[in-house]
This record gives structure tokens, C-alpha cells and sequence, in this order.
């Protein structure tokens, strides 16, 4: 399973942008509602894995466009094309983390898709406030529409799960304002107790992994609502995901799931879920911790179903 980088990070780094934002003091992560649930302005909060990202207030949330990513946000710019943010923040996290330094190997092809002239500016060990090791770059590309980019990139892992902070702007090198925004990465106390769910929320998850488990995707795809729709992508595009996309190899090595439940809160007919299935691979030894990346589950019709992040 270590071997399997998860290539859909499909960055949008033109989504986002601003000035530092304030160092947050580390807080438990029962004390703070995920982003998704309750918004605060200047303040991502990740539900599972419990961390935050702080940027300025006046930045705006906006909407993600591909699978892969968690949190995007920015300051609108008159300047650019409706819809485009600069500078930007991009927040991403997956399982399976290669070496640090093997950072470019991953990320490389991503920029191959979206830009030209991708030159590495800068690329060396770093770390968090608080002592983990992390890896921090700066690449400069021109992104497919002619704007030329400067991406600060700051990676680190904790456990099975690696994280990518991106915050790029159009001005020439990141200064040490922007790069604030990168480190302000903070991983929350606790946030890893399971809670209780419904019965028949725990009945879902179950059979889902057990689906997985069995590498049906036909099976695993009655799994989702037909109004599914996850950062831009379908329940269509999630099945090609299963079938010969990155989720594909997943699926195929996995031999066994549990899910735990860390964050629950029921929404009439849908109910926001996070937490992480506990799987193990073929050929490894231990079971590592894979993000729940669907976040919302829908009652339809007595089952319930994974229907994205669509608010």
C-alpha cells in the first residue's frame, strides 16, 4: 500500500490567495467544528485528520473543481478572469506518503498538466512549529491560461497520511508573509476518538467496506447517490476512479476495512461523516489510517449513500 501515490491531486492553485494570517494557538480538536460544517472566517478546520490552516479574514472559501483537494481560498482580484484568486491557499492531504524528499516525483506530473517552463526555485528540509519534519519548495511555472505562477509548496506527513500546502501568487517569489500561511499548519489535540452513530449509518459503512473489500466495484458504487457530486466530480467520475483511476489499485489491494467515525452531525436527509477506514493491504504488515473523503452520506429511500461535498 506504501507504494501507491495517489496522483489525483489535481491542483488549483490559481483558487486562492492574501496576506499572513495569525498564528493560532493549538487548541483541541473537540473544541473546533470542521470547516464544512460550521465555517469560520480565516480558519480552515479539517475534521479528519484533526488540523487547521490559517489565512487572512478577508480571503474568500472557494468551491474545489477536482478530486483530491480539502480547502481552497483566496482574495479576489478584479484584474483576473471571474473566478480566479491570487494570491492562493490549496490544502490537500492523502494516505499512502512517499519520502519527503521524493515530494517533486509525486507532484511533478500535476504540473506537467497544468503549466509550462516548471522550473524548482528552491527545495530543502524544513519543519512545523512544533518539530515535524517537513519539506518545503518553491516552483515556478506559467499556468495553461498565460499567467506566470510562483507555488510555495510545504509537505510533511503524520502516520500514514501526507499533506501538501500550496500558496501561490503571481508577484515573483513567495515572501516570508505568504509562507506564514503554510506554517501555520497545526495538528489538533485528539480528534481521533471515535463517537456514535445510528445504527443504520454503521450498517452503511460496514457493508461499504466489505464491498471494498471484495473489489466489486458494481457493488461499491450502489454506494452512492446518483446525485453524488464531489468537488466537481459525478458519481460517473467516481466509478472511473474505482475502475482504472487512482481509487483502482487501492481497491484491488485491499483485505480488509474498518471504519471509525470521529465527527458526526445529522442534517435532515444528510448527515456530515468523517473519519478514516483502518485497511490493510497485501503484502504489508500493518493496517494504516485512509481518510474518509466523502464527507456528506443521504437517506434516500430508507439507504444511505455517499453524495459528496456538495453543500
Amino acid at each position: 500500500m506504501k507504494k501507491l501515490i495517489i496522483l489525483a491531486m489535481i491542483m488549483v492553485v490559481l483558487l486562492g490567495g492574501g496576506f499572513p494570517a495569525p498564528a493560532q494557538a493549538q487548541t483541541p480538536a473537540n473544541d473546533l467544528k470542521p470547516t464544512f460544517i460550521s465555517p469560520t472566517p480565516g480558519l480552515y478546520v479539517s475534521g479528519w485528520p484533526p488540523f487547521t490552516v490559517s489565512y487572512p479574514k478577508e480571503w474568500v472559501e472557494v468551491p474545489l473543481v477536482g478530486p483530491g483537494g480539502a480547502f481552497t481560498a483566496g482574495l479576489p482580484r478584479p484584474d483576473l478572469p471571474t473566478g480566479y484568486h491570487l494570491p492562493s491557499l490549496y490544502v490537500s492531504f492523502r494516505p499512502f506518503p512517499p519520502p519527503l524528499e521524493d515530494w517533486a516525483k509525486t507532484m511533478m506530473p500535476i504540473y506537467l498538466q497544468i503549466g509550462t517552463d516548471i522550473k524548482i526555485l528552491s527545495d530543502k528540509p524544513s519543519q512545523l512549529k512544533d518539530g515535524t519534519p517537513a519539506r518545503e519548495a518553491e516552483v515556478e511555472f506559467v499556468y495553461k491560461n498565460g499567467i506566470k505562477l510562483n507555488d510555495f509548496v510545504l509537505v510533511t506527513k503524520k502516520e500514514s497520511v501526507y499533506f501538501v500546502i500550496h500558496v501561490s501568487d503571481d508577484k515573483g517569489r513567495i515572501g516570508e508573509d505568504l509562507k506564514r500561511i503554510a506554517y501555520s499548519l497545526t495538528f489538533l489535540q485528539g480528534g481521533e476518538e471515535p463517537v456514535n452513530v445510528p445504527l443504520d449509518v454503521r450498517a452503511f459503512l460496514d457493508m461499504y467496506c466489505a464491498d471494498i473489500v471484495s473489489h466489486d466495484v458494481k457493488a461499491i458504487m450502489v454506494h452512492f447517490s446518483d446525485r453524488f457530486l464531489h468537488d466537481g466530480g459525478s458519481k460517473a467520475f467516481a466509478e472511473q476512479m474505482f475502475r482504472n483511476g487512482p481509487f483502482s489499485s487501492v481497491q484491488q489491494d485491499v483485505i480488509s476495512c474498518k471504519a471509525t467515525v470521529t465527527v458526526f452531525e445529522p442534517r435532515g436527509d444528510k448527515a456530515y461523516v468523517d473519519g478514516f477506514f483502518l485497511s490493510k493491504a497485501k503484502g504489508d504488515a500493518n493496517a494504516v489510517k485512509i481518510p474518509m473523503l466523502f464527507q456528506q452520506i443521504i437517506n434516500e429511500h430508507g439507504q444511505w449513500k455517499w453524495v459528496g461535498s456538495q453543500k
